[in-house]
């Protein structure tokens, strides 16, 4: 093995480099993870226009890991119940192990909360804190879960970020239950995701909003099990769902679109007594002005929501490894990481050739 490792840095906002490290040494509570593949989100562009966290700047992006161990401390061994050679997807939270959340399990709400590819700046050694790159350093309190050999990369790097937030988000927050009628906004990757988790967790009607440019993304809806996508640049969503259901209007709404219009249209969406969960990252500078009348009158219960954990991620790699679901149809572009730029500027729809449902990175 070579001592040393290729990685992408964001050095500046609007502008990457790539440079070469030295790999670490690992003590006994540590490892090194060879990147197999990552993939690259709307966060990775917030940060490449400096609009999330630009303090932090340098860094090395990349949170939605798949990977093999290449170097592992015996601790490390033992604690993660890994050894060299194992593929694995890791989760983006390191764990300080010591906090109300950590003990509570709630860890992605952690005091001291570290995570790879967004919250370590490159001049924290060992330096190699995200995926974008060759090799990524796992520091003690790392998540890691093995992942089949047999599983196409490109579902397997949907485990941890992508599946598992849907069923953290629809079935562990949202509650749904056997019957319900459940309405998503949004059918990028996150709502896809959710399609998967909401019939899992029972729902008996899935209907999915987007816009008119969404039409693949609305037909890989459908094989995922979504009964009703609506266009909603052409139709009216309540009337849509209303005739869809026989009246019944949404007993779950979730938000995964971006938009800062979907709260206030899911307060339409949803029935009296319903719940609501908000797990959309719109920018800190946006602001909504939310409907609190219409929801005091039919005492909805609005949620909001951030990242998945562990239980919900020992689901989503069941259910990836089940092969049951065509997860890898939502990697819709793959890029090198040289060309780790173009892949973000893809994802932050600022490359006029392609609309991607989702965007992926091979180191």
């Amino acid at each position: 093995m070579s001592d040393k490792t290729i990685s992408v840095v964001l050095e500046q906002p609007g502008r990457f480099a790539v440079r070469e490290f030295n790999q670490p040494e690992i003590s006994e509570n540590e490892a090194l993870l060879r990147v197999e593949l990552v993939g690259a989100c709307r966060t990775d562009a917030s940060f490449y226009h400096g609009k999330t966290r630009p303090h932090l700047i340098p860094l090395i992006l990349g949170h939605e890991i798949l990977g093999r161990i290449a170097r592992l401390g015996s601790a490390a061994a033992r604690d993660w119940g890994v050894q060299e050679g194992d593929r694995v997807v890791v989760e983006s939270s390191i764990r300080c192990g010591r906090c109300r959340y950590c003990n509570s399990g709630d860890y992605q709400l952690c005091d001291n909360r570290r995570s790879y590819g967004s919250s370590v700046t490159l001049a924290v050694p060992p330096h190699l804190w995200g995926a974008y790159g060759q090799y990524m350093y796992l520091a003690p309190g790392s998540v890691l879960h093995k992942i089949s050999e047999s599983i196409p990369s490109e579902a397997a790097v949907l485990a941890c970020s992508v599946v598992a937030n849907g069923i953290q988000w629809v079935s562990h927050v949202g509650g749904v239950r056997i019957g319900d009628v459940v309405v998503i906004q949004g059918p990028g990757q996150q709502g896809l995701a959710a399609i998967v988790a909401a019939k899992e967790s029972g729902a008996g009607f899935v209907a999915v909003t987007g816009l008119t440019r969404d039409l693949h993304r609305f037909e890989l809806a459908k094989t995922l099990g979504a009964d009703l996508t609506i266009d909603i640049q052409k139709e009216n969503e309540m009337e849509s769902l209303l005739q869809a259901t026989g009246g019944q209007l949404a007993d779950v709404v979730l938000d995964v679109s971006g938009d800062p219009r979907a709260l206030p249209e899911a307060a339409s969406l949803v029935r009296k007594a319903g719940t609501i969960v908000e797990a959309s990252i719109i920018g800190q500078e946006t602001r909504i002005a939310l409907p609190s009348d219409q929801l005091i009158f039919k005492q909805v219960t609005v949620k909001f929501a951030y990242t998945s954990t562990e239980p919900a991620t020992l689901i989503a790699v069941r259910l990836i490894e089940s092969r049951k679901y065509p997860f890898e149809r939502m990697v819709t572009h793959r890029f090198p990481l040289e060309q780790a730029e173009l892949a973000v500027k893809t994802v932050a729809g600022e490359n006029a050739e392609a609309y991607p449902t989702k965007v992926v990175i091979v180191p």
